[in-house]
């Protein structure tokens, strides 16, 4: 077949008829759609034949600039061809799909062969995967154990369990609203695990309600099947997958991380979790009584310790602003003109010397001290 076939090029003007020097090649913004007027350009020169960007002006009733401006948009996309030497020369149609060979083609070829690197580099790693999966069975490559101290190599761990993941995942997040930017990395990693069916409980803090970034990541990974609820205050942060892995933070280096692979450590691990689960209420966009009732007796038992403020916050995920107008409210309930006397009437509240209002109990204050308890039987591990 002839050369000059291919390319849409009559053979007696081929090699002298080439894309206008402006062409662009393709690529991510490189090229926009036709305009109209581009359109009719092409329609006119694929029924007319070639003519000068001047005589086309003419002939469809379009100024000087206007008709360049099409001209160049057809040059560009390789739909027409010109004498580069010559900016007067005739333009002469191309076919659509001897423009798209030119700039669609040498990329096209490109991504496939990088494809097919890419391809044969997956399969020398996959073939891998059978040693790695017995090592990691026995234990033999980390230990039971294992401090990892770089932030990104945690990340890669994690993101290891969540892609072997079959059963459940645990997740505790303390510590309020999640940053937008963690919940935009884990959105697309946690459906991906509920679409493969696994299980996802979450644990988050009531203060967390109140996040409009949360709020929208826990209703995309619900409306996927995951469940999540919130409680006044947690233990701390953990991911558990599978029964099998356990993340836990380390207490001086916020980049780090405990990974744990021991299974009796796992097991007490989930039934910790399990515990707080069962206590908690399912995550709503704001405060129920219920929550309201448990994040004041979370601060009321804070305070009764004797916690200052700034920790009473931290601990509860919220601002040192609201824990100090929680607190104000609490004490305007109890009655108390200072913390120590808020303190004080919340440990007689807590024995049950005074109601909730901060009334004496007649019961309680009736009552004499409570007889002392009757001996424990001594633990077997301790020879009884």
């Amino acid at each position: 077949m002839d050369i000059s076939e291919q390319t849409g090029v009559p053979g007696g003007v081929r090699g002298r008829l080439r894309p206008h020097s402006s062409a662009e090649p393709p690529g991510e913004g490189g090229l926009t759609e036709l305009g109209p007027t581009a359109v009719r350009l092409y329609t006119r020169l694929l029924e007319h034949g070639a003519a000068t960007a001047a005589a086309l002006a003419g002939a469809l009733g379009l100024d000087g600039p206007a008709a360049e401006r099409a001209a160049a948009e057809l040059l560009r996309h390789r739909l027409a061809v010109q004498d580069p030497d010559d900016g007067s020369a005739p333009l002469r149609a191309v076919s659509p799909y001897t423009a798209t060979a030119e700039l669609v083609g040498p990329e096209e070829n490109a991504l496939r062969r990088r494809l097919e690197v890419l391809e044969r580099t997956r399969a020398r790693l996959s073939s891998l995967i059978p040693l790695y999966e017995d090592t990691y069975r026995r234990g033999a490559d980390t230990g039971a154990v294992e401090v990892v101290e770089s932030r990104d190599r945690v990340m890669l761990l994690i993101s290891d369990a969540a892609a072997r993941c079959t059963e459940e995942v645990l997740t505790v997040q303390p510590g309020g609203g999640r940053p937008p930017g963690y919940l935009e990395r884990a959105l697309p990693r946690d459906l991906e695990m509920l679409r493969r069916g696994v299980r996802l409980h979450t644990l988050y803090q009531h203060t967390s309600r109140y996040s409009a970034g949360t709020q929208e990541y826990v209703q995309a990974v619900t409306a996927a099947g995951a469940e999540v609820r919130t409680l006044g205050e947690l233990f701390g942060k953990m991911l558990v997958f599978d029964r099998a892995t356990a993340f836990l933070p380390v207490w001086d280096n916020p980049d780090a991380a405990v990974v744990l692979r021991e299974p009796s450590a796992v097991a007490f691990l989930r039934s910790v979790f399990g515990h707080a689960w069962s206590l908690a209420e399912p995550f709503a966009a704001s405060y129920t009584a219920a929550t309201s009732a448990q994040l004041q007796d979370t601060i009321a038992g804070r305070l009764a310790g004797g916690a200052k403020d700034e920790l009473i916050a931290r601990r509860l995920g919220m601002s040192l602003r609201t824990c100090r107008r929680h607190i104000a409210e609490l004490m305007d309930e109890l009655g108390a003109e200072s913390r120590f006397q808020a303190g004080y009437l919340l440990a007689l509240r807590s024995h049950g010397g005074l109601t909730r209002t901060g009334n004496a109990d007649p019961a309680q204050t009736a009552a004499t001290a409570p007889a002392a308890p009757p001996e424990a039987p001594r633990h077997a591990a301790a020879g009884g």
